[in-house]
């Protein structure tokens, strides 16, 4: 068996206005990266089809090592208190190369 290595995945919906704040809370955290994908569907703040400019949704993943969680998890908070509507999702996940999201 390929040995994995232990991660957290977070998963992040959030306006497409909000990318720049979520990459640089990335990159504050020394995570090694983070993947963004446009994100169309309908929750508690309607439907969002991505239609409008600027009322489009993003999902933002990234991968961290779950001593980083936390800190990684306080500033989208943050983001959250100053009224930003996110919806966050973590997971546990296995990576086959650890030194890659242990930057």
């Amino acid at each position: 068996m390929i040995p994995t290595h232990p991660m957290k995945l977070i998963n992040i919906v959030a306006n497409v206005a909000l990318e720049e704040r979520l990459s640089e809370i990335a990159e504050a955290h020394l995570t090694s990266g983070y993947t963004v994908l446009d994100a169309r569907g309908a929750g508690s703040a309607g439907l969002q089809t991505g239609a409008l400019e600027g009322g489009s949704n993003i999902l933002f993943m990234l991968i961290v090592p779950a001593d980083r969680l936390d800190q990684v998890l306080a500033d989208v908070e943050k983001l959250m208190k100053r009224g930003h509507h996110l919806a966050v999702f973590i997971t546990d996940t296995q990576v086959l190369r650890r030194e890659k999201f242990s930057a």
